[in-house]
């Protein structure tokens, strides 16, 4: 009886000794606190809400002030990289989005889900820690998690709406690495589509001007024929706070009975009994 009990003590052992080699490691991957940049405050991006606004021409870049007006055709195409098949696919969407027949997912006050996330018009607060960096989004209150403590994405991963995230720092660079994410969501509001083979790298820093840039690699082996390089960028509002959003609360974009759309402008009641105007 000896014998396995030494042998069961020797395993807990080794066990234990792994566990605390991986313990060290991973609290070696993390810096210290001091040596973390300052990205304190509130940020609001300062693209419009296409994914890749840089692409556009010039008079497109800016937002229209008629929020009908953006889904014409000139202000809703995006340049992703695409095969044939998956051009084919998002022209369809565009063609059915300006004929009043949406298939956005947030109509249904779904989350936007990431890399969409990171255009959405709404403001993010950055949490930098040592182990790890959160990211918390006004729409619909989502939040991403970054851990920055040496751990590698899970083999299995469930696919999510913002994936799995795993970061480290080089110098003043936050460098990041997305996978596990969901194939049924959307770039931006034109219905740029992707496939479950969506894989994101991000390089995260603060740039003078009060700016948090993010340079960003999508790669989608099953929908692109390229990696698409995309910059966005953060402006720092120093005098803002988050603020709660509660999309079932006030739907602005409900679904109507034949299957379209709708619209609710921003000085029509959500329960008008007219009904809001398809868009």
């Amino acid at each position: 009886m000896a014998q396995p009990i030494k042998a069961l003590a020797i395993a807990l052992c080794a066990a234990g000794a792994v566990l605390a080699g991986a313990s060290a490691r991973a609290a070696d991957a993390a810096p210290a606190a001091s040596t973390l940049p300052d990205w304190a405050g509130v940020w609001m991006p300062r693209e419009r809400n296409l994914f890749d606004a840089s692409a556009l021409p010039e008079n497109q870049k800016a937002s229209p002030t008629d929020p009908l007006k953006f889904f014409e055709a000139s202000y809703l195409r995006e340049y992703p990289p695409y095969r044939p098949e998956w051009e084919a696919r998002y022209v369809k969407t565009l063609t059915d989005t300006q004929n009043g027949i949406g298939s956005d997912p947030t109509a249904a006050c779904l989350p936007g889900g990431f890399p969409r996330i990171l255009g959405t018009p709404y403001p993010v607060e950055f949490m930098v820690q040592p182990k790890l960096v959160v990211m918390l989004f006004e729409a619909n209150s989502q939040m991403r998690h970054i851990y920055t403590d040496g751990r590698k994405h899970p083999v299995d991963l469930e696919p999510t709406f913002n994936g799995h995230s795993i970061g480290h720092w080089e110098g003043d660079t936050l460098v990041v690495d997305t996978t596990g994410l969901r194939g049924d969501t959307i770039f931006d509001v034109s219905g740029a589509p992707h496939s479950d083979q969506l894989h994101v790298s991000e390089r995260i820093r603060r740039i003078p001007g009060g700016v948090i840039e993010d340079k960003i690699v999508v790669e989608d082996p099953k929908a692109f024929t390229k990696p698409w390089l995309v910059t966005r960028s953060f402006q720092l509002h120093p005098d803002w706070d988050l603020t709660e959003y509660v999309c079932e609360e006030n739907q602005r974009n409900p679904i109507l009975p034949d299957g379209t759309t709708g619209f609710i402008g921003p000085h029509e009641k959500v329960t008008d009994a007219a009904g809001p105007a398809k868009h």
